[in-house]
């Protein structure tokens, strides 16, 4: 295990077909144009070291890990705990046609309610921590494609929490690096060794590693 290591945390880049449905672990097709985000992202992973990338394994996600992977000759690890939540029934029905009363009894317990056939918030951030927590075992400078859902509470896992269900997603297509070692430990490395000149959103973080379980709560 290195003292210093980045996690580099991706959304999938825009998709196509999909405006005003529920979507969720659906697949769905990428926008023309995605590959631009994945060279990005190859860009980024090269500018810290990244020799591991995890994937979900839904298509929008796994085409932009596969491209990185095959240009940079690296491991890809497609893991399902990186899945979007399961909205069951609710998957490809236009938003517009769910009851009223389904959704605000969702908005009411994010965490405890679970449409029919689907996942409840709790169950997307149990599997989400439980990445999280193995994922940081390695110690290892990666990076991870995933959806608005799972990285939602990863932001939050970053500072050791449990992170929002009700957070904003982060944009579609974005790209936040995130700088972890020992608390104390400083390497000194220069800012640009992170590329500037990204086509794509980027954000850069810098934190003590934090406690791979995140704690209890909503």
């Amino acid at each position: 295990m290195t003292d210093r290591f980045a996690i580099v945390l991706a959304r999938h880049p825009a998709v196509m077909g999909a405006e005003g449905l529920c979507y969720g672990q659906r697949d769905v097709a990428l926008a023309d144009g995605w590959e631009r985000m994945a060279d990005g992202l190859r860009t980024v992973m090269q500018g810290v070291g990244c020799r591991i990338l995890f994937s979900s394994p839904a298509r929008r996600c796994q085409m932009v890990a596969e491209r990185v992977a095959r240009f940079m000759n690296l491991d890809l690890k497609v893991d399902s705990r990186l899945r979007e939540i399961s909205f069951g029934e609710w998957e490809g029905r236009p938003w517009s046609h769910i009851s009223r009363a389904a959704l605000d009894a969702w908005a009411a317990d994010v965490a405890g309610f679970a449409p029919p056939g689907g996942e409840s918030g709790s169950d997307l951030r149990a599997r989400v921590r439980h990445f999280w927590t193995e994922m940081q075992q390695y110690g290892q400078s990666c990076a991870v494609v995933t959806h608005g859902g799972p990285l939602r509470l990863m932001h939050g896992m970053v500072h050791g929490m449990p992170g929002s269900l009700l957070a904003p997603s982060p944009p579609m297509g974005s790209v936040r690096v995130i700088e972890q070692g020992r608390p104390g430990f400083r390497s000194g490395q220069p800012e640009q060794h992170i590329p500037s000149q990204l086509p794509l959103h980027q954000e850069r973080l810098r934190f003590g590693r934090q406690s791979a379980v995140a704690r209890t709560g909503t």
